[in-house]
């Protein structure tokens, strides 16, 4: 694409033909001026009819793509900034759907010249079925460590993350790109961006829908592949370690703990009893925030359901991946 833009939309993609379309039709909605933004998809190895429909995309002058081998997002990422021509990189994935203001409202924090990165919300999308939304309330309420996310009152440190994230080409030439991983490689990358003198900014208006997986399977799977990512930001950054993170491993080591031992000690057996006591007493809790936030008497019984699988996957993904031998 020759022509001079303002923005650089980014969007890596890998057997979501489906997903692309809707996404590629919310950014034809967008309230910002077609005219300053351009389109990179950058496909990683999608064995469905993805490239195809990207070529006739490309015809019809919408976007510009490449193909590469599957190494994995971060890799797409970092091609695609590479293409990229805009003074603004802006990065988001193909199961979320922007809201219209959603660029114009994530982007204006540049204007300050010493932001490096911003990022704003995920919220539920009202089509998907209720346990998808249950999937993303745990992920979201500062009830739980998805809290974590960014909100306005928040548990931990904010990190931007690339299913709604923009940074500025002067940031990325100054740090780099992406690592190559499947998770947490926009942390990372908001970390160094922030070591290097950077602003990171958290813009509440600028939302996108985030889609979740629809079975506890898929949600598992997913979860576990973020606890290894929690492992590997350890790894890489010590400072990225906050002390939420090793709650669910605690609770997993803990519980294994006393579970073993109980049965020789009267004393920690009631320890035992006790921490199972007021464990059982905080699913309620978070039931009733789901039901109250969703509006939905189903999500008290399965948002709870949602929050030990969450901290489950957490925790085992992270012991999973902490041993393993290093790369």
């Amino acid at each position: 694409m020759s022509k001079e833009v303002d923005v650089s939309i980014i969007i890596p993609t890998y057997n979501r033909k489906e997903e692309l379309t809707k996404l590629l039709s919310s950014l034809k909605a967008q309230t910002l001026p077609q005219r300053k933004c351009e389109i990179v998809i950058i496909d990683d190895g999608s064995s469905d009819s993805t490239v195809e429909f990207l070529q006739r995309e490309q015809v019809a002058g919408t976007l510009t793509f490449s193909v590469q081998d599957h190494r994995g997002p971060g890799a797409a990422r970092n091609m695609g900034m590479k293409m990229a021509q805009g003074k603004i990189f802006v990065f988001t994935d193909t199961d979320c759907i922007p809201h219209p203001h959603w660029l114009e409202n994530l982007i204006r924090p540049f204007e300050d010249g010493t932001v490096g990165a911003a990022g704003g919300p995920e919220i539920p999308d009202p089509e998907k079925p209720i346990l998808s939304r249950c999937f993303q309330f745990v992920m979201t309420s500062p009830l739980t460590t998805g809290g974590l996310r960014g909100a306005k009152k928040k548990l931990a440190r904010y990190y931007p993350r690339t299913f709604n994230m923009a940074i500025s080409r002067v940031a990325y030439e100054k740090v780099g790109g992406f690592k190559e991983w499947y998770h947490g490689e926009d942390v990372e990358m908001s970390f160094r961006i922030k070591e290097a003198g950077f602003k990171l900014i958290y813009c509440d208006d600028a939302k996108v829908c985030h889609r979740r997986p629809a079975t506890f399977f898929r949600f598992f799977l997913q979860l576990l592949r973020m606890g290894e990512a929690r492992w590997l930001l350890f790894r890489t950054h010590r400072e990225l370690m906050e002390p939420l993170f090793l709650l669910p491993l605690s609770a997993i080591v803990l519980l294994t703990v006393l579970l073993v031992l109980s049965p020789f000690s009267p004393v920690i057996l009631s320890i035992l009893k006790t921490l199972l006591t007021l464990g059982i007493l905080y699913l309620p809790i978070v039931g009733i925030s789901a039901w109250v936030s969703l509006k939905l008497a189903t999500a008290f019984f399965l948002a709870p359901l949602a929050f030990i699988c969450q901290q489950v996957g957490y925790g085992a993904g992270f012991l999973l991946a902490a041993g393993k031998k290093k790369n």
